[in-house]
């Protein structure tokens, strides 16, 4: 699949409603600006197509033909001035109107798709002018020029060279819903056309996404509209979503995903109103839980031949109408009732006769999701459709289809709804890392399951270490490691596709000490994971990755918790946090960040050498396995530009004065050369430690961070503190912080405790956890809630 895209491609559709007015071509421009290279497909404005039929439809009525003409021009002209300036707005009106002028000789030639054209045209040429006007390179493009039909099958070869002088740099903008045959005819593509131009050019052009933007801001569980209760996904398998637009899904069309089933890129559905969602993906690789329940109000049971050679998804496709086959029922066909008679006539016409039922039906469907234990109908549900008496009911693994009469009321079907979609909140857990910390977060997952139970099931979904993955549905949390030694080596594809598939919501707990799997976390989140990380990689990326990483968290509308990355267990992340959402303003942080340094400095009191006490440490298991790690002072470093991003402080490491507790002599070489020439640590710590001892103080390796008029000063180093002050007075291996605010001047604000420690650390994950884990609870209760108040609404 990899080699059908062109990654630099993406096209972008935008709907009549997108369209309907200045401010939302402005909107529209205000998207495109993030993508300067952008293919876009347009829709007419607003309703401007319907009222270019009525004008067709006006053709033998020339006075109202000439009201409507004129009402059209003034409208479109309005819309033009209002969206650019003068000069620009000139140029365009006077092509408006000279298309409008063309239209009394297009409809006295028959060529009435020339006349409907002009909405599509008028947009195209709209916005392209409006990003030039505001500085941007773009291109208005009639997809007659290069879009060629034989009947209704895209010829794609033919279109594609016609296309290519147009792939130029820029943002190309081209217009939907027309296109020509191979004659040279104007031809139109159908209601909802501009769908399926979008995903023709996204197979033209070899586009890895294809945004459709529109009014609404995902694919629904049922139609809102009838059950407002309905659950709004965020990612649709593939299969599923050509299965709803067989059934008459009002979002999707299977005209629209046809071009895509053998060179298939993501569609993703999004709300030009709400930029920011992420909206709806249809993929090949969508989370498996999606389930929907789908009807057609109107429909009719059509019975064709045993031998009849056609299926009821060729036959859809021709005509572009409603039409499917009941579940292991070939002959048995369901369409809507309006569209009965095209089906007839078309069968007629290939020889082929069938019987209509004389009843008129509500088809509900229940489109089943994929996970095997939810293939069967519920005993609730159950009992509730036993006593509605379907007069059929159809079913195979992947459809339950039910024909009533009379029809369901919405309160019924929001009932069925809720019936047959579960509401058992769920988080699914993979654990990144399965050392110290990874393997006591894992020891303790068990009590923190107890502790949710009955609100939110924790499951754990997978485990992975760098060199193994396990995801499995049942994973016993007791004998994870053998499970995970008997578990084969995977790729980062590998990886990415396992987290895609995983059902939402879901939460990756990254317990690594790696960089490249933070450099990673876009893609995690762009999977629809919330992140918790122990990894101080992730927040001390350089500043661009790091805000990539945000932006991504943001737009996904996922969590990205990483209290633990500075003092273990210690919330010292969640309180600068609840100082800035309640309005107070942080002056000062400092503190000792690192237990390892803590411990050695509260230790050292000239009775040794210092490097004997480093020694100690290390015996102790207190070091890294290289001692220099913690002398150099990075890890503090790292630890204080944490706590100035979580402050909003755009600051990168190098922007961090840092004065090593190593001297530079020995901070190169192997570990035996350093401990060779350790006398030189020992000499220049016990200068500095007398020094001290004399003038009454003690030694600390202190972090500091100043904040003035909004600038930051901030410095790691050696300083020796008064026996009195807050620094002084530590535990071996605690960290502190001390944070001045407004409201913490005179007295400020002091955490201290142990900042090191497998426990501690776990922990601390752990109440990461709680918080999303109860986030999770709060977002399923107002779900119900909102069902509730839907019930009663719908009565």
């Amino acid at each position: 699949m990899s080699s059908f895209f062109n990654p630099k491609n993406t096209v972008h559709k935008f709907g009549g409603s997108s369209l309907a007015s200045a401010e939302r071509f402005s909107a529209v421009a205000a998207i495109l600006a993030k993508e300067p290279e952008a293919w876009v497909v347009v829709s007419a404005p607003g309703d401007t197509t319907d009222e270019l039929l009525a004008l067709i439809d006006s053709r033998e009525q020339p006075e109202l033909f000439a009201t409507l003409l004129q009402q059209l021009n003034e409208k479109l002209g309005l819309l033009i001035q209002r969206t650019l300036n003068e000069q620009n707005a000139a140029v365009l009106l006077s092509q408006v109107q000279g298309w409008l002028a063309e239209a009394p000789g297009f409809l006295a030639a028959n060529q009435f798709n020339d006349v409907l054209a002009i909405g599509e045209r008028l947009s195209s040429q709209l916005l392209a002018a409006l990003l030039n006007q505001q500085g941007l390179t773009a291109t208005a493009i009639d997809a007659r020029d290069f879009l060629r039909l034989d009947g209704s099958e895209v010829q794609y070869e033919v279109s594609s060279s016609w296309l290519a002088p147009f792939e130029t740099s820029g943002i190309k903008v081209v217009t939907g819903y027309i296109a020509r045959d191979l004659k040279g005819n104007s031809i139109t593509l159908g209601r909802n056309g501009s769908d399926y131009s979008a995903t023709i050019l996204g197979r033209l052009v070899k586009a890895q996404a294809i945004h459709i933007w529109t009014d609404v801001d995902a694919i629904y569980s049922a139609d809102p509209r009838k059950v407002p209760s309905a659950r709004a996904y965020r990612q649709v398998p593939w299969q599923q979503a050509f299965t709803l637009a067989q059934l008459g899904n009002p979002v999707l069309h299977a005209k629209t995903l046809s071009p895509l089933l053998d060179a298939p890129a993501d569609l993703i559905v999004r709300s030009s109103f709400e930029p920011n969602h992420p909206g709806c993906k249809v993929s090949q690789k969508a989370a498996i839980e999606v389930q929907f329940l789908t009807d057609l109000p109107q429909a009719a049971l059509v019975t064709v031949p045993a031998s009849c050679k056609l299926t009821a998804a060729t036959v859809a496709s021709a005509l572009h109408i409603t039409v499917f086959a009941a579940p292991k029922a070939a002959d048995q066909w369901i369409v809507a009732s309006h569209q009965v008679d095209s089906l007839l006539s078309y069968l007629a016409g290939q020889q082929v006769f069938a019987r209509v039922n004389p009843q008129a039906f509500h088809a509900v469907v229940w489109v089943k999701p994929a996970a095997r234990q939810q293939k069967q109908v519920n005993a609730a549900a159950g009992r509730w459709l036993d006593r509605q008496q379907a007069a059929f009911h159809f079913e195979d693994e992947q459809l339950a289809l039910w024909l009533f009469q009379p029809a369901l009321t919405s309160l019924e079907l929001t009932e069925l709804h809720q019936l047959l979609l579960p509401t058992q909140v769920q988080l699914n857990l993979v654990v990144a890392g399965t050392g110290n910390v990874g393997a006591e977060f894992l020891a303790l997952l068990a009590k923190q399951q107890q502790a949710f139970a009955g609100q939110i099931e924790l499951k754990l979904a997978g485990v992975l270490n760098s060199r193994q993955a396990l995801f499995a549905e049942n994973i016993d949390i007791h004998h994870w490691q053998q499970a995970l030694a008997l578990a084969p080596a995977y790729t980062e594809a590998q990886l990415e596709l396992a987290l895609q598939q995983l059902p939402e919501p879901k939460v990756l707990v990254d317990l690594t000490p790696s960089r490249a799997f933070a450099e990673r976390y876009p893609q995690f989140i762009n999977a629809g994971l919330d992140l918790i990380s122990a990894n101080k990689q992730g927040v001390t990326l350089p500043l661009a990755q790091y805000q990539q990483i945000k932006l991504a968290a943001e737009q996904q509308q996922v969590q990205w918790l990483s209290n633990t990355t500075v003092g273990a267990g210690l919330p010292v992340q969640r309180v600068l946090q609840e100082l800035k959402s309640s309005g107070d303003t942080v002056q000062r942080i400092s503190g000792i960040f690192s237990g390892t340094l803590s411990w050695l400095l509260a230790k050292f009191d000239g009775s040794k050498a210092f490097s004997d006490f480093v020694l100690e440490a290390q015996q102790l298991g207190l070091t890294e396995p290289d001692p220099r790690d913690d002398l150099s002072g990075k890890d503090v470093q790292r630890k204080l530009l944490v706590l100035a991003r979580e402050l909003d402080l755009a600051l990168d490491i190098d922007q961090i004065e840092l004065e090593p507790l190593l001297p530079a002599s020995l901070s190169t070489g192997s570990i035996e050369e350093f401990w060779a020439g350790r006398e030189v640590l020992d000499q220049q710590l016990a200068a500095l430690q007398q020094q001290a001892k004399a003038a009454g103080k003690v030694l600390r390796y202190v972090a500091d961070l100043k904040i003035e008029a909004g600038k930051a000063k901030a410095r790691v180093s050696l300083v020796a503190v008064e026996q009195t002050d807050a620094l002084a007075a530590i535990l071996p291996c605690d960290n502190i912080f001390v944070i001045e605010s407004d409201w913490y001047q005179q007295n400020p604000l002091v955490l201290k405790g142990p900042g090191a420690g497998r426990q501690v650390t776990a922990g601390g994950v752990h109440a990461d956890l709680a918080i999303l884990a109860k986030q999770k609870i709060a977002a399923a209760k107002a779900a119900k809630h909102s069902q509730a108040q839907a019930a009663a609404w719908v009565k």
